[in-house]
């Protein structure tokens, strides 16, 4: 990244903690003005990222998937303009309470635990299906993380009430559930798709195939778990309650390690390349 970009995300780094900390602060201290300074300077930050992030695009003509500090910057982007647009929008007050902590944390993983991905446009050029695979997954984890948030209020809302008072900062426990379920839906849908789309990917890539016991499937498969059993018990039983929303925050913890720690391993068939290591265009995938 250019030193403007890189500049533009230390202070959106800084502006993101700002207004974490702010939202705990007003949650613990209850201090009213300190709610609208943390919305002020989120708002500040996301338009601070974007201009950074389309300054990048322009210089550098890189694809957005070129490294991890990429992704998660368009993934913390969409989670932050999400959470705030739901909060306007809808019953569901201080989604942010959540989501501002959480991108600060992303982003800051991303600054430290740089990954790049050599020749992704040679690799989306190759295999198209990879592209929307990659897209779709993401927006899973986008709606999977929003649905974090909501799970997480209605835990810290129901705690609250067994202490025999009503937390008037957070949603009720309606709203709260209720966008939960609607969200992580929406979510699952999404990221079965993208599971798909990574199938077909594979039966188009000749010559290469996952290893196994891939890491990144065996994350996959248990959230895709999480998520399934946490609808079927909402959506079909109609059960309601704490345990639920658990697994609703599993599943996201096991997205979240398969995003950001967890990479691809590839093995190569070509007899062109007997060593089984990994061909130029996916050696960045497989380090």
């Amino acid at each position: 990244m250019t030193p403007a970009c890189m500049l533009a995300l230390g202070l959106t780094l800084l502006l993101y903690l700002a207004a974490a900390l702010l939202f705990q602060g007003q949650f613990v201290m209850r201090r009213g003005h300190w709610d609208q300074w943390g919305h002020r300077l989120l708002i500040v930050g996301v338009s601070l990222h974007t201009i950074g992030l389309i300054l990048h695009f322009a210089v550098s003509r890189q694809t957005p998937m070129a490294s991890l500090l990429l992704v998660v910057s368009l993934v913390t982007v969409s989670l932050l303009v999400a959470s705030l647009l739901l909060e306007r929008l809808t019953g569901v007050r201080h989604l942010t309470l959540v989501a501002a902590p959480l991108a600060f944390l992303a982003l800051l993983y991303a600054l430290i635990m740089p990954m790049r991905v050599e020749n992704a446009d040679t690799l989306l050029v190759r295999y198209p299906w990879l592209g929307i695979h990659v897209l779709l997954t993401l927006v899973g984890d986008l709606c999977f993380a929003l649905a974090f948030c909501g799970a997480l209020a209605y835990l810290v809302q129901t705690r609250c009430l067994k202490r025999g008072r009503l937390n008037h900062y957070l949603p009720p426990l309606d709203a709260s559930a209720e966008a939960t379920w609607r969200i992580s839906a929406a979510g699952f849908s999404v990221y079965t798709l993208g599971l798909l789309m990574g199938v077909i990917w594979l039966f188009d890539a000749p010559g290469e195939y996952l290893q196994p016991r891939d890491g990144k499937i065996l994350l996959a498969i248990p959230t895709w778990i999480a998520f399934a059993v946490y609808l079927y018990r909402r959506g079909v039983n109609h059960q309601h309650g704490r345990r639920l929303k658990w697994l609703v925050i599993a599943g996201f913890l096991l997205a979240l390690a398969n995003l950001l720690v967890v990479r691809h391993q590839f093995v190569d068939t070509d007899p062109a390349n007997p060593t089984g290591a990994c061909p130029g265009p996916r050696a960045a995938v497989c380090a």
